[in-house]
């Protein structure tokens, strides 16, 4: 149980936007949005949103889908704050809610609403799968990150909040082509694939998620994606889609499609860790016998 929880804590990186611990309120247009100089690139683009307290609002749709055609899927929205800093992205206020299929049954309870602040090299969630764990007059669980990191297995493949992944993504367009206006704004939407082995090797957030570097088959997994530019090659929107294959006593596949959508670049944003005396360890929790299944593959395979 402890294993299935830390794993889901990952997956379940949310965040309700409360303003007694993050606030993020657009200013006016005039105020917020950073002065484009005809961005030559959209690394560029980027790094120029880079200021303190400072940073752009997500709205991101996850479908996974299960295999042979079962029609099973578990859908899971996330939304609210990044926050940058003067190097990058320096916290995050997210919450995610989930759409379970029918006949989810017991399983429901693991997949309640959660939140989650990413600030300082910890992240801290309060709701979800371990809400009933934690101790008296705790409301918050806090975990360590070695980075502030955006990915999972269930959300967004492709951080685009991360200069580098950004240009060398862009690298492998195989197509443009007009995306249509998304936050105000025209856009041109780039297409191509990447492989996870270079995902990994360009992406600090993924190589924080993976924990070890792909390797055979998992090496070649091929990540189609499609990346919506502004006139002001700020992204816009990211689509990505990838099939996970496990091989064993319980082979299954399933298929991830996460849609993200970024608004409000050069929102103003104070994200803060929670009040110390509501913050809870994972021994502090009370937790019961280890589970034999991933949730996600046992909703979506039974």
């Amino acid at each position: 149980m402890r294993r299935m929880i830390a794993t889901l804590t990952g997956a379940t990186a949310a965040a309700l936007i409360v303003p007694a611990l993050a606030t993020a309120t657009p200013a006016n247009a005039q105020s917020t949005q950073t002065v484009q100089t005809a961005a030559a690139d959209p690394a560029s683009a980027l790094k120029s949103q880079f200021r303190v307290r400072h940073g752009v609002k997500l709205a991101e749709n996850t479908k996974i889908i299960g295999e042979g055609g079962k029609n099973r899927s578990i859908f899971t929205r996330r939304s609210g704050v990044l926050e940058f800093g003067r190097s990058g992205m320096v916290a995050s206020d997210l919450t995610t809610t989930f759409g379970l299929p029918t006949g989810a049954g017991n399983l429901k309870g693991l997949f309640v609403p959660s939140r989650t602040l990413s600030v300082k090299g910890s992240s801290y969630t309060s709701g979800g799968i371990y809400d009933d764990s934690m101790p008296e007059g705790k409301k918050w669980l806090r975990t360590k990150n070695d980075a502030v990191a955006l990915v999972s297995p269930y959300q967004q493949m492709i951080n685009i909040v991360e200069p580098a992944t950004l240009k060398s993504t862009l690298t492998h367009t195989a197509a443009k082509r007009p995306g249509g206006t998304w936050d105000g704004t025209r856009t041109t939407v780039h297409s191509g694939t990447i492989t996870l082995a270079e995902l990994y090797r360009i992406s600090p957030s993924v190589r924080t998620m993976l924990r070890k570097k792909p390797s055979g088959r998992s090496a070649t997994l091929p990540v189609t994606w499609k990346i919506y530019l502004g006139s002001d090659q700020l992204v816009r929107r990211v689509v990505s889609s990838y099939t996970e294959s496990t091989r064993g006593l319980n082979s299954t596949e399933l298929t991830y499609v996460n849609d993200t959508r970024y608004t409000d670049w050069g929102v103003k944003s104070a994200i803060k860790a929670p009040p110390a005396g509501t913050v809870a360890d994972f021994d502090e929790l009370s937790i019961g016998a280890d589970q034999s299944e991933d949730p996600i593959t046992q909703l979506l395979t039974q």
